[in-house]
């Protein structure tokens, strides 16, 4: 680890430039950095250093760890989310949430429970569905198991008497730690990377509609300092922080810009806005049989503490509920008016009183949400997801009812009463989504910022669609791709056409790329004079050979009659 430890102890240098600047290490961020890196200079910034080592451990152990050790919170980097209809509690709350648990290097990785589901009939974009994709979720470093090493007793009881569950697939190692973006990509990182934390992004220096660089927060120094990239800058920042970067460098809503007093640098009204998150709620039901509550020792739990349970994945088992909805069953007691976090140990007062096991339902909504920022960098993001529609609501109670039909299939006292609300998963997509239309979206579909060069933003805030799953593995595989994208040769699109332009018009002028192509061993230091005069010498040499080989008789005949 401390090979690791040294990489990241990189001070400040002035007049030092990186072939790329990635903004952001969170899943997305580490991906895209560590692969760039094997061919080119490469600087990572973060706001956060690495994760302490025992998050590479069990998934109930680091949920904790969050709780008591990552809650604190960078100014301007404690986004408040709102959700019409929830009631938020005092200290902890998705409706008003103070703290930004996915700061460390790995993001969401760090803080996710492992789970490891996605959309197989994905369809983002031309040249973004499943078959395009599907090498690079067979080149990705994190991989599902789909035999995990821990399952709770009821938990295998709900696989026997529920046919359509499977075994929810998840990023864990052998030993049952869950595997983290920072120690797949990073732990043995290429020479050419370099990670700078304790930073925060501000502002991208734009000249002339081209992006060199960045302005970041010094937060251990309290100092701005300018990072330049010599061929781009890449915004890894998540679906929050990425937008919010581009808004306060000018490139948002020219109305909103105006009134929030930044000068408009490109009028894209799609920034921050098409937020899209699954929405979930709970079903529970009590039971004798002890539950993970009864099995994390004092002060958690009444009961002694079983270390094997730790290994849990909380949501264990998955049904599928069509393409766009899932139910799983979790061991555990979950109810989103108390838990602080998803899944969390926190819902009641220590220790843990409601020995209950639960169903939660996960879908696709077509409600959306929007995140509004302030031109101060020290102000936090404002992300408000939208009240479900009529039409999502009404599918909503079918999915509930077939989950109360599953999840009373096992032996039980009696449901756990409460309202049936419905809230956003901490994760979201689109609100930098790729597309052909600057009115409609951000980047184009080499994730490239509409009408700003040298500039891209690779990480989820660019899917434009929703699942019901975590978005972990999409964002492990478009970054993936992305890399090979930015590693690409330089093309020329019809995007770079103005309209009307004629086909033929395009080929007037065009020099011959072979003077880019690498010069053949041994001939590069010959002046031209010296090659052609080479050449030709072959050719005769060539040309006396043929004639004295020795002919066939017939051949003789022949010039002899010639």
């Amino acid at each position: 680890m401390s090979r690791f430890v040294a990489l990241l102890c990189l001070p400040f240098v002035h007049g030092v430039n990186y072939d790329y600047v990635v903004v952001g290490g969170g899943v997305a961020g580490c991906v895209v950095a560590s692969r760039l890196a094997e061919r080119h200079s490469v600087l990572l910034l973060n706001i956060a250093g690495p994760p302490p080592a025992r998050y590479n451990g069990p998934v109930v152990l680091t949920d904790e760890l969050i709780m008591k050790t990552n809650l604190t919170a960078t100014p301007g980097m404690s986004a408040y989310i709102h959700q019409p209809g929830y009631k938020p509690v005092p200290h902890f709350s998705t409706s008003q949430t103070g703290s930004s648990p996915a700061r460390f290097l790995g993001g969401s990785s760090v803080v996710g429970l492992s789970l490891f589901m996605y959309d197989h009939d994905m369809d983002w974009a031309p040249s973004w569905d499943a078959k395009a994709m599907q090498n690079y979720f067979l080149k990705m470093k994190i991989q599902p198991t789909y035999h995990p090493n821990y399952l709770h007793p009821l938990t295998e009881k709900f696989l026997k008497v529920t046919g359509s569950a499977q075994v929810t697939p998840l990023s864990q190692r052998p030993d049952g730690t869950k595997i983290t973006a920072t120690a797949a990509y990073l732990h043995s990182a290429p020479a050419g990377l370099k990670i700078m934390y304790n930073v925060r992004a501000d502002r991208l220096i734009i000249e002339h509609g081209i992006c060199t660089g960045v302005v970041v927060r010094d937060t251990a120094r309290g100092v701005d300092r300018e990072i330049f990239a010599g061929k781009e800058v890449l915004v890894t920042a998540g679906y929050a922080y990425s937008p919010r970067l581009l808004f306060l460098s000018g490139i948002g809503d020219a109305n909103e810009l105006r009134a929030a007093g930044i000068k408009v640098v490109r009028d894209l009204p799609a920034v921050g806005q098409h937020l899209t998150a699954p929405r979930f709620t709970p079903i529970s039901w009590n039971t004798d049989e002890p539950t993970l509550s009864k099995m994390m020792g004092a002060p958690i739990s009444t009961g002694k503490a079983v270390p094997e349970s730790f290994q849990s994945a909380v949501a264990e088992a998955t049904v599928h509920l069509g393409k766009d909805a899932i139910a799983q069953f979790m061991p555990l007691y979950y109810a989103p008016k108390s838990a602080p976090m998803q899944y969390s140990l926190q819902g009641e007062s220590w220790p843990l009183t409601t020995n209950a096991y639960t169903m939660l339902v996960t879908m696709r909504t077509a409600a959306q949400g929007s995140i509004k920022f302030d031109k101060d960098p020290n102000v936090s993001p404002h992300i408000t997801h939208d009240a479900m529609t009529a039409e999502d609501l009404k599918r909503g109670e079918e999915l509930v009812d077939e989950a109360k039909h599953m999840g009373s299939a096992l032996p039980s006292s009696g449901q756990v009463e409460h309202e049936q609300d419905w809230s956003a998963v901490y994760d979201g997509r689109g609100t930098c989504r790729m597309g052909k239309d600057p009115r409609t979206s951000v980047v184009d579909l080499m994730l490239r910022v509409h009408g700003v060069k040298g500039l891209r933003v690779v990480d989820g805030s660019v899917i434009p669609q929703s699942t019901p799953f975590l978005a972990m593995p999409e964002v492990l595989a478009l970054a993936e791709r992305a890399a090979d994208l930015i590693d690409d040769v330089e093309t020329f699109a019809v995007t770079e056409v103005p309209f009307g332009t004629p086909l033929l018009s395009l080929t007037h002028g065009e020099e011959s790329v072979l003077g880019e192509l690498p010069v053949p061993v041994g001939m590069e230091g010959l002046a031209l004079p010296a090659v052609c005069a080479f050449a030709v010498s072959c050719t005769a040499v060539g040309v006396l050979l043929i004639w004295r080989r020795p002919r066939p008789a017939a051949m003789d005949e022949y010039c002899r009659q010639a």
